[in-house]
């Protein structure tokens, strides 16, 4: 019998929050057949496991066991709205890097792939920092550090320009929640940077 179905069950209804009876009601079970699939008494058919995966944002492989990603890698880019998508994480970063330039080529194709040139720059600057470290390679890091630094940032202000240069686009703006979270924890990191900075000066004097 498949351990980790019932083990993978009931780690993400205790995840959420709920009682054995409120996620067996969500999905249209009983508690006592929902308790015997998460001790293992039971076997669930294909109907459960969908609803089940459904339900709780994950992928059927990864409620049988047969993945440790939660969602599949086409899954992270799904244009749906999910519930993951409120949370600050990875996968929200991923998506919305897809959405977001999906919704600037609506007005100006290019502008996906200078946001793709974007994030590689900004991805490109951390490594950099990681091979000076011995994190990664150092030998993966072909320029010197301060040219790299300062040639990645000239390139990233010259990419903003550009894209602040896009048109307007004439329909309903696009509203990606994934975006939105993205957003909402940048601007909380800026807020406590602004206050920790504050706070150093105020120390200094």
């Amino acid at each position: 019998m498949n351990t980790t179905f019932p083990a993978r069950l009931h780690a993400l209804r205790r995840e959420r929050g709920l009682t054995q009876k409120e996620a067996a009601a969500a999905m249209g079970i009983s508690g006592a057949l929902l308790s015997h699939y998460e001790k293992g008494i039971r076997e669930c058919g294909l109907e459960f496991l969908c609803s089940a995966a459904s339900f709780y944002d994950v992928s059927c492989d990864y409620l049988l066991g047969v993945s440790n990603t939660r969602r599949s890698f086409n899954e992270q880019f799904d244009e749906r709205d999910t519930v993951q998508d409120r949370e600050f994480r990875t996968g929200t970063l991923f998506r919305a890097a897809t959405m977001l330039g999906d919704a600037l080529a609506v007005t100006d194709p290019e502008s996906a792939v200078l946001l793709r040139s974007y994030f590689a720059l900004s991805i490109y600057r951390v490594a950099l920092r990681a091979c000076a470290d011995g994190v990664l390679p150092a030998a993966w890091a072909t320029l010197p550090e301060n040219a790299a630094e300062s040639g990645s940032a000239a390139l990233m202000d010259g990419l903003l320009r550009r894209l602040r240069g896009a048109k307007t686009a004439d329909t309903k703006p696009a509203e990606p929640v994934c975006v939105h979270t993205v957003m909402e924890n940048g601007e909380r990191l800026l807020r406590e940077a602004a206050a920790a900075f504050v706070g150093e000066q105020q120390a200094q004097r």
